[in-house]
């Protein structure tokens, strides 16, 4: 009797076990860097046996819906200065797993037969009509750029916002036509790499020089699924692997095809 009283417990405390999770959410940006990381660790993780989900969202809805549990992990946010905001709301209510990719270049780009080579340049040219064309709204690159127009007392340029589309869209038109454009750029970036693209120097320094993309995980994630905050917290990518992915991805930015070519690359050819 007494075995059986034990049999019965050992059972009802199996059946209690949580199932551990299986379905990942990501969150991810509408950016080429941001596209490719997400790839990568979409399958990895999928590798592992997870079934992955991928929402492309703002840099503002990555930070509250990890913090409210709706999502289990982004590898796209940028720390330290590009989320200061959402970082001063939310941090204490996620996990930073640190940073995962190369140091950001970050500044601003010009047309390479523009005839201005330094920021400080811009003041007064009316290069550009004023404008500097820049990412969505929350976007790391935004908040930063209207911090460096103020200190180079560029008030006369408006910093524009807009979706990835058109921003991209818009880059490559520049690029090709070599239109008087002045954008908010950062780099590794699959268009920032052309070479008809030129960065204009910033010898104040008055863009950030130690901003990285970092992974974030909502709280309980490390309980509910352990092998995959492992898988998460060691993906990180150099410079070279970056431009490996993007150069791979190819002029249809097909990410799915460059992360897979990577896992393959990664196991010496081994799936």
């Amino acid at each position: 009797m007494k075995k059986w009283g034990l049999l019965l417990l050992v059972t009802l405390l199996g059946a209690c076990k949580p199932t551990p999770q299986q379905h990942i959410r990501l969150l991810g940006g509408d950016w080429d860097l941001a596209r490719a990381t997400t790839a990568v660790a979409k399958v990895e993780l999928e590798r592992a046996g997870y079934a992955v989900t991928v929402e492309l969202v703002s840099p503002g809805q990555i930070w509250s819906q990890l913090a409210r549990n709706e999502a289990d992990a982004s590898l796209v946010t940028w720390l330290p200065e590009g989320s200061r905001g959402h970082a001063e709301r939310f941090f204490d209510k996620l996990h930073d797993l640190g940073p995962n990719g190369p140091v950001l270049t970050l500044g601003l780009v010009v047309p390479a037969n523009a005839g201005i080579d330094r920021i400080a340049e811009l003041a007064g040219s009316g290069y550009g009509h004023n404008r500097v064309v820049g990412m969505m709204p929350g976007h790391g690159i935004m908040a930063m750029t209207e911090q460096a127009l103020a200190r180079y007392r560029l008030d006369e340029y408006e910093l524009l916002s807009g979706s990835g589309e058109a921003y991209r869209h818009l880059v490559q038109t520049v690029i090709d036509e070599q239109l008087p454009v002045v954008i908010a750029a950062w780099a590794p970036e699959s268009r920032m790499m052309s070479e008809r693209l030129k960065w204009l120097a910033d010898p104040e320094g008055h863009f950030p020089a130690t901003e990285r993309p970092h992974t974030l995980i909502r709280r309980g994630l490390e309980r509910d699924a352990p092998k995959a905050v492992e898988i998460l917290a060691g993906l990180h990518w150099s410079a070279q692997d970056i431009a490996f992915l993007l150069a791979e991805a190819g002029p249809e930015h097909d990410f799915a095809l460059a992360a897979n070519k990577w896992l393959r690359r990664d196991t010496g050819g081994a799936e």
